[in-house]
């Protein structure tokens, strides 16, 4: 076993999948008939698992009987209790050092050679040899490159500038660290919504000329950005020669856009230097503008005062009187479990966590809108101009940042969440009284049904495995993850709304069989889930895609391109995956936005808490998540507050008959409507024709899978085809994109 080096230096139980043992050592029962139980031992004698059940264990409370390893595949011993053992070696017992060994206890009254046994049982055997050797080699941490180091060194230092400065002040201090990084002359953020345009060396914008020419040159990449929608590379005129004091000929251009959630192109991140910029460079300024669209959250210009209690009930009185045909919107929003903070953590705490909180409701808040902290633990902001679906979009909206935005105090992290009353005015409440007695009723409501969650008053609430023991595939499975027999073939995912948006696929699996012949998905993944190899798949599966997607040329970080990544249940209940992911995205250098990684909707609800951290987790990361198979896997949706996801994906049973079936067509509006609420984008799957995709625009659907649009194509095909870098041509007044 070529991998069992790796097996030996760590503790064998690391390596062991506890479901897919129990199936074997059923198996080995029923293959040799008298079998008692069956164990494994690590190579220091330790008992480190016994099966098939949970009493199988006791069969194990015996004399010692493991001794030095002997020549051959093992050996037969007399236990204490008189029944019989057969040890055999995992690694072989030709080794010195075994990893372990496999027991088999028999009923003392149907001894058989050792040879019997072991002919009998050894495809069992080798499954359990290829499992070790499969999951220590999926959980391998290979070295880093200096440059991928060197960049990870950055980031850090990125993570690490005082988050307690306003976002704005952030800024300057990353444009200085990226300058040194990159070895530029200069470095440059702008965001127009938001008035930022930063620039490192900050003096450059001292010079009236100089100035002027930076934001002209920024506001051409800004609108190139725009149009182009990806990353930019250009040689640059004698203008930016003296803008950035450039002592090259022909300094070049890097211009990277700053997206949102809804990739809308909200900024750009700029740097000028000497020479050619390499992927690595690409990869790296993707990943700052990701933490850049973090920042820009945070600076979002509030105009709003803080106001008392009595200048609220005033501000929305006015609003009142000025126009009693305008809706507006009041939302209480009422910290949850404050009381819990204070006294486990102390007030400072407490404190800490109405100012995050307070900060968070600012960043929703526009110039026409009012805030007030009416106690400790309770906010007012009033929307002026709101209806039903934009007040409830807002909530929802801080509840998702709450979520994700966890105070640390003291070196501990606090989860907050809160609970959101919404009232609409004068819709509910004809003064400013009455809208604020009734949005408090309403985060009552809220918090009464187990807090962090957003209710409208008067809002009607919406809540509302195969066994299989075919070894031969079990063994075909194995071989394939060792020998690298599969594939990945991806599907487009196109857009209803954005034609020129970035390009978007799923990852599909394949198996090769010996003729090298693909088989699709749907022909193991039921053996893999009875055997508990979801999880090893899921692996090789976002391995292999980084490691294709790192070679590709730079085609897959200029063009913003994004791919889908399915996660099993099993992968969900494996505590190591995120930081396997994690290892994953920093070795291969790919930005972390260029994955979407979906998760179904019946494996979240199985284990919500567990599914709630694990997207947390993945969005903090800087990657999407998307709920799949949306529809089938429960039926009410009081569950969606808990789960922050970019995108809902509708299962295709109800978008395949949406033509022909009226309720299908209901649930799919339904859907959208959900979405909008959760704040997430609508991707319909199995878009099988015209006629539904032309259905599905017009039910206000966001994307669309299927046939229709386009068939699997293996990966490497499809990073073939994705288009190359816009290079833009610069002369003294104006720029021209090709390519």
């Amino acid at each position: 076993m070529e991998n069992g080096s790796c097996v030996r230096t760590k503790k064998l139980e690391n390596y062991l999948d506890t479901g897919s043992l129990n199936l074997f050592a059923r198996q080995i029962q029923d293959m040799l008939g008298n079998a008692i139980s069956v164990a494994i031992h690590d190579s220091a004698g330790q008992l480190v698992w016994a099966g098939p059940d949970a009493d199988s264990r006791k069969h194990w409370s015996v004399s010692p009987f493991l001794r030095q390893p002997v020549p051959g595949l093992g050996f037969c011993e007399r236990l204490s209790n008189k029944n019989f053992v057969y040890v055999f070696y995992l690694g072989g017992g030709d080794s010195e050092h075994p990893m372990g060994t496999v027991s088999i206890q028999v009923n003392a009254s149907h001894p058989m050679s050792l040879e019997f046994a072991y002919a009998e049982v050894a495809p069992v055997l080798a499954c359990i040899e290829r499992q070790l050797e499969i999951n220590s080699e999926l959980s391998s941490i290979r070295r880093v490159s200096k440059e991928g180091r060197r960049g990870l060194e950055l980031l850090v230092k990125l993570d690490e500038i005082d988050d307690k400065e306003e976002a704005r002040e952030q800024i300057p201090r990353m444009l200085e660290l990226s300058a040194a990084h990159f070895d530029v002359e200069l470095a440059a953020v702008l965001l127009p919504n938001l008035d930022i345009q930063d620039t490192w060396p900050a003096n450059v914008l001292e010079s009236e000329s100089a100035s002027k020419a930076v934001m002209t040159m920024l506001g051409s990449l800004m609108a190139a950005a725009k149009t182009h929608r990806r990353v930019l590379v250009s040689n640059a005129n004698t203008t930016i020669r003296v803008v950035a004091g450039s002592k090259s000929q022909k300094p070049k251009v890097l211009c990277c856009p700053i997206m949102n959630s809804k990739d809308d192109v909200i900024g750009i991140f700029v740097l000028v230097g000497e020479t050619p910029f390499s992927r690595d460079n690409i990869r790296l300024a993707r990943a700052i503008c990701v933490k850049l669209n973090s920042l820009a959250r945070a600076a979002s210009p509030f105009y709003n005062k803080h106001y008392t209690r009595h200048t609220l009930l005033n501000v929305i009185d006015r609003a009142l009187q000025a126009d009693q045909e305008q809706s507006h919107a009041l939302l209480y929003v009422d910290i949850d479990r404050l009381h819990v903070i204070n006294d486990n953590y102390g007030h400072l705490a407490g404190d800490a966590v109405i100012e995050h909180v307070r900060k968070v409701i600012d960043e929703f808040a526009n110039k026409d809108d009012a805030v007030s902290h009416l106690s400790g633990d309770c906010f007012g902001l009033f929307l002026h101009g709101a209806d039903e679906e934009s007040a409830l979009d807002k909530g929802r909206l801080i509840l998702d940042t709450l979520a994700r935005k966890p105070v640390t105090f003291e070196k501990v992290d606090m989860e907050i969440s809160a609970s959101i009353g919404v009232v609409l005015v004068p819709g509910v409440a004809k003064n400013s009284a009455a809208a604020l007695n009734t949005a408090e009723m309403a985060a009552r409501s809220a918090k009464g049904r187990g807090g962090n969650r957003c209710v409208l008053f008067q809002d009607a609430d919406a809540s509302v495995a195969r066994r299989r023991t075919d070894l031969d595939q079990v063994n075909d499975l194995q071989y394939a993850l060792i020998q690298d027999r599969f594939e990945l073939h991806a599907q487009p995912i196109v857009s209803l709304r954005d034609t020129a948006g970035p390009a978007r696929y799923e990852i599909l699996i394949r198996m090769l069989d010996e003729h090298n012949n693909s088989e699709s998905s749907a022909s193991f993944i039921p053996a893999a889930e009875r055997y508990q190899m979801m999880s090893a798949i899921d692996r090789w599966v976002i391995k292999s895609t980084l490691d294709q997607l790192s070679v590709a040329d730079n085609t897959v970080e200029v063009n913003l391109t994004r791919f889908g990544i399915n996660l099993s249940a099993q992968s969900l209940a494996d505590d190591d995956l995120c930081d396997y992911i994690e290892t994953c995205i920093v070795e291969s250098g790919i930005s972390p936005d260029s994955l979407c990684f979906e998760i179904t909707e019946t494996t979240v609800v199985r284990n919500l808490e567990r599914a709630r951290r694990f997207i947390r987790r993945l969005r903090k990361l800087g990657c999407m998540v998307a709920l799949d198979d949306f529809g089938t896997g429960y039926c009410s949706f009081a569950y969606l507050k808990d789960l922050p996801v970019h995108y809902v994906k509708i299962d295709g049973v109800f978008v395949r008959d949406v033509l022909l079936n009226p309720l299908s067509e209901a649930i799919v509006t339904s859907m959208v409507e959900i979405a909008k609420v959760m704040n997430a984008l609508t991707i319909a799957e199995h878009v099988e024709n015209e006629l539904i995709y032309r259905q599905m625009k017009n039910l206000g659907i966001d994307f669309v899978q299927g046939f229709a649009v386009g068939q699997p194509t293996p990966l490497a095909t499809v990073l073939s085809q994705l288009g190359t870098p816009v290079v833009l041509d610069w002369d003294d007044d104006s720029s021209h994109a090709s390519g």
